[in-house]
């Protein structure tokens, strides 16, 4: 579930249950902090409450949680304070979303193209490594510069997809073309197709949740100060998460589930990093 869908779902909820029809003014759809229960916090409940007269903004946002987790892709809505909604969405639909995102690369560009000369490019023996080496944290100094740190991020994603390709690990995408030397997936975006969604921890549903708010960004504004910031807020959470979670397993393991829909993660991440500098005029490196 994107955060598109997210809002018509809210507003659909805001229609039956409050019976206004009309967007509220200054409801606003936040990404959770991982402080507090849920993928994504609203307001529509306690704005919604401010119009109706006499209603109470906790019992409106009771009937909206209550009319908002019979919707599939949902898996859990809390109450919080006067009226604040968390809104957990399922692993299935989040995934889900992202196929539908690395789908709708596939008519654009490669999303790792990489159009510096030969002569800038990096040639590394990283396509051998089967665990690629994390730099030590995402605040290194010489990521102050925060396009080489989302550049860096992108190449790094294309390095970890390049060694699960080659390790066998398949895509929890439905996979129908090749571009480059990585796969690139076309997705139909049903949550029942894709593989390993379950599998996820609460870490990589965060990210998940992560790339899904980015491409909306992505989608909305082109204002280089805010495609900068939020493609640099995506680099750094995809390197924590890449800190401690492996795509390629050891030779003594086997490829399961979620190395797959780990394979889908990378996939997206590195997607949607490409769209960003694309927009900004900067080459999305495969190695550096």
């Amino acid at each position: 579930m994107t955060p598109e869908q997210l809002r018509t779902v809210l507003a659909e909820a805001a229609a039956d249950t409050a019976r206004t029809a009309h967007p509220v003014d200054g409801a606003v759809l936040r990404r959770a902090d991982g402080r507090t229960p849920g993928h994504w916090h609203s307001n529509l409940a306690l704005r919604t409450a401010a119009r109706l007269d006499g209603a109470d903004a906790h019992d409106v946002a009771e009937q909206f949680a209550e009319a908002l987790r019979r919707h599939p892709d949902i898996a859990a809505v809390t109450v919080s304070g006067p009226g604040f909604l968390g809104i957990e969405v399922t692993a299935a639909s989040l995934l889900a979303a992202v196929c539908a995102i690395i789908a709708e690369q596939i008519d654009d560009a490669d999303p790792g193209a990489d159009a510096v000369p030969a002569a800038d490019a990096h040639t590394s023996a990283d396509d051998g490594d089967p665990a690629p080496e994390v730099p030590d944290g995402p605040a290194r100094a010489l990521d102050d510069d925060p396009v080489h740190l989302i550049r860096r991020s992108h190449a790094h994603g294309r390095r970890l997809l390049r060694n699960a390709a080659a390790a066998g690990v398949p895509g929890g995408c439905p996979r129908t073309a090749a571009k480059g030397d990585v796969r690139v997936g076309e997705a139909r975006p049903d949550s029942a197709e894709i593989v390993g969604a379950e599998t996820l921890d609460t870490a990589e549903r965060s990210l998940l949740v992560h790339v899904t708010e980015a491409a909306d960004t992505l989608a909305r504004t082109r204002d280089p100060a805010a495609l900068t910031a939020t493609l640099a807020d995506l680099a750094h959470a995809y390197l924590d998460w890449a800190a401690s979670h492996t795509l390629v397993p050891t030779l003594d393991a086997d490829i399961t589930a979620v190395h797959a829909a780990r394979a889908v993660l990378v996939d997206a991440v590195t997607t949607v990093l490409a769209r960003g500098l694309r927009l900004l005029g900067v080459r999305a490196p495969e190695r550096m």
